[in-house]
């Protein structure tokens, strides 16, 4: 029996055909990214941070970390840099950080990452708090480097100027050192000067005390300063500190600080003032407001 099939049937089941193959192949697709998806995205990252730090970590260069995780560094984590890398096998990793930004409550906190590098949201508050900031500084700021040079920073996204000459200054051993006077702005909006570091180790102990952060006074202008050259230099508004900071950004080599003249005027929150007429009874007023 002689059995014909038409050129309409053959494009029919062609088409069939490739409707078929086109729907599994796409299926398929469908389903892998999927599986990489839920691998790569999972419900629950605090189960995954607990996971990584009970497992045992193999200790990785920070090179080995997955080129995503750059987003992180080079943005909220801009002012920071890797001090070491624990990998956990099959889970992610652990990344120690350590920052020169003192505007945070802690020099040194931890972040996880997946295998691929997507940063696990971390709901640990003890962590958190240590990469909160305390306060947020002016711009600009100034460094000065182990070398002797200064950084000038101009906004937030410079901070990676610093992480940038820790990498081509590997042997050094120094911190950078903040340049003062220098302002800042706490979290209601007020902006204070602190002339020197025990003002800010008063306001960064104050924040991890959770106490009131503004300063206990503040000094009444004009105020003038005898540099270590002995030159003097008046701050008549407030504007005016910065001409003490550009002389230390000036002279990088001189540890010695620029030194307040006497007898001045402070004024307490209350708006209450005070005269002070040596550098004794400035130590006896700063005592005072630990009380």
């Amino acid at each position: 029996m002689k059995i014909s099939i038409s050129s309409k049937s053959t494009q029919k089941s062609s088409i069939l055909f490739f409707a078929i193959s086109s729907f599994v192949m796409v299926s398929l697709l469908f389903t892998s990214c999927s599986d990489s998806e839920s691998l790569e995205t999972p419900t629950d990252d605090t189960a995954l941070i607990s996971q990584i730090e009970k497992a045992t970590t193999v200790s990785v260069d920070a090179s080995s970390l997955p080129a995503a995780t750059a987003t992180v560094f080079n943005g909220d984590f801009a002012d920071s840099f890797v001090a070491s890398v624990g990998l956990a096998p099959s889970l992610g990793y652990e990344v120690s950080l350590s920052t020169f930004n003192e505007s945070r409550e802690e020099e040194a906190s931890n972040i996880f990452f997946s295998l691929k590098g997507r940063k696990l949201e971390d709901t640990n508050e003890k962590r958190k708090k240590r990469r909160n900031p305390c306060f947020q500084f002016v711009f600009p700021v100034d460094f000065i480097m182990a070398d002797e040079t200064s950084i000038t920073l101009n906004s937030k996204e410079d901070w990676i100027l610093l992480r940038d000459w820790r990498e081509a200054n590997p042997d050094a051993t120094s911190r950078p050192q903040l340049v003062f006077p220098l302002n800042i702005t706490l979290e209601d909006g007020t902006v204070q000067t602190l002339i020197d570091r025990d003002e800010l180790k008063v306001v960064k102990d104050s924040c991890k005390k959770g106490k009131d952060k503004r300063k206990c006074f503040k000094l009444v202008l004009p105020v003038s300063f005898t540099m270590p050259d002995a030159s003097v230099i008046e701050v008549a508004e407030k504007i005016d500190f910065k001409l003490v900071r550009a002389w230390h950004k000036a002279n990088p080599d001189v540890k010695e600080k620029g030194s307040l003249n006497y007898p001045l005027e402070i004024m307490y929150k209350d708006a209450s003032t005070a005269t002070i007429n040596d550098v004794s009874e400035m130590k006896a007023a700063k005592e005072a407001c630990k009380e």
